[in-house]
């Protein structure tokens, strides 16, 4: 009934981001699963990757203005359908693009990442493979998000279709009903508090509800005191599975001249640049520098304000980069800025803002290695 009309069969895309190539709610859509809820029962109609998708040239929906400004015509692709971290427009955006494709309507998307998958997997209990390789809680992160790339270094749909069967393993044994029933509450609450868990539904009485709680992914427009800091792959590697975060959210003034200043340090983690596959090391963006080395990563740092804040000044520890420019989503002020980042390489950017209503919140993004986060209130 949470995800729609009562006993009224509902038919979701259930999209695996694939956080080791950062986006906005998470990660990439790498595969999928068509799944039909009905009075409780989980069905699944059809897996696959996103080998099979097709993306079009411009966005199929009416976006507003300043989505455009922000990410032009790109989210008409399905890898890229998620850049902004409010998750109700990544899901509006897959669920036309899968209508313009194969004529049918969904009536929501639930989205979830491989950590969340190890979640349920601590639940399930492990899953075999057919070729009777084993994954399970403590390794399935790694092997998807790492060790694939280089097992299928020279065979992309291999290690695509390697992602697939795991997928279908894991509802094999939802299915079948081997899990623990308590131990499948925890892990589902658990990605729910961590962002890795999310859900969208054409209900209006749902959607309403979703967007009062983490599980909507939702950025509300009410005055609140929230701030993000987010990543944005725009280099096509997988490196961000390598991408550490230390976030600091500290109040400076408060009352009815609050300021709030948050600061990030990313550091670039990866040690074994020359172990890493081709496919890892992407750097498809243009304009890359001459001097580039291998594992190199180049992306952009996103940090939002409050609804109705000002951004007031930013600085950046590289002063040889462009300092990075303002803009705009749902009413929170964005500072944005290009980041390039050479193997043990950090650095630090910082934004100031006035306003904010209330107690500073911070919601983060789901990515592979864990946010250092720090709120000083």
């Amino acid at each position: 009934a949470i995800l729609g009309v009562k006993d009224k069969p509902q038919t979701f895309l259930l999209a695996f981001q694939n956080s080791a190539e950062a986006r906005g709610t998470g990660g990439i859509l790498g595969s999928y699963a068509i799944v039909k809820i009905e009075n409780g029962k989980l069905t699944v109609q059809k897996t696959g990757s996103n080998a099979e998708l097709k993306s079009l040239e411009e966005i199929p929906l009416k976006m507003p203005a300043e989505y455009g400004a922000l990410y032009r015509s790109d989210p008409a692709i399905w890898q890229n359908s998620n850049l902004s971290p409010h998750f109700p427009y990544g899901a509006e955006i897959w669920m036309e693009l899968w209508r313009l494709q194969t004529g049918q309507n969904l009536d929501g998307v639930i989205a979830v990442d491989p950590t969340a998958l190890s979640y349920i997997l601590r639940a399930t209990g492990p899953i075999k493979l057919a070729s009777g390789e084993e994954i399970n809680f403590d390794n399935v992160v790694e092997k998807t998000l790492k060790e694939a790339y280089k097992r299928f270094e020279f065979d992309n749909m291999g290690r695509k279709q390697y992602l697939v069967n795991i997928m279908n393993a894991t509802f094999e044994q939802i299915m079948a009903s081997k899990f623990r029933k308590l131990a499948m509450v925890i892990a589902i609450r658990d990605g729910i508090l961590e962002n890795r868990i999310l859900i969208y539904s054409t209900n209006s009485d749902a959607e309403a509800l979703f967007a009062k709680t983490r599980l909507g992914g939702f950025m509300d427009t009410s005055l609140n005191n929230e701030y993000r800091a987010v990543i944005e792959n725009i280099d096509a590697s997988k490196l961000d599975y390598y991408l550490a975060r230390k976030i600091t959210v500290s109040e400076l003034e408060c009352g009815s001249s609050a300021k709030t200043e948050v600061k990030i340090k990313v550091t670039n983690t990866v040690t074994d640049a020359k172990n890493l596959s081709a496919y890892v090391l992407t750097r498809g963006d243009k304009n890359s520098p001459r001097s580039l080395v291998a594992g190199q990563h180049r992306f952009k740092v996103f940090i939002y304000g409050p609804t109705n804040a000002k951004l007031i000044s930013v600085s950046r520890e590289n002063r040889t980069a462009d300092l990075g420019g303002a803009s705009v989503e749902r009413k929170r002020p964005i500072y944005v800025a290009d980041v390039d980042l050479a193997p043990g390489d950090s650095e630090e950017l910082l934004a100031n803002f006035s306003g904010g209503v209330g107690n500073i919140t911070f919601v983060d993004q789901p990515l592979v290695l864990e946010t250092k986060l720090s709120i000083k209130d």
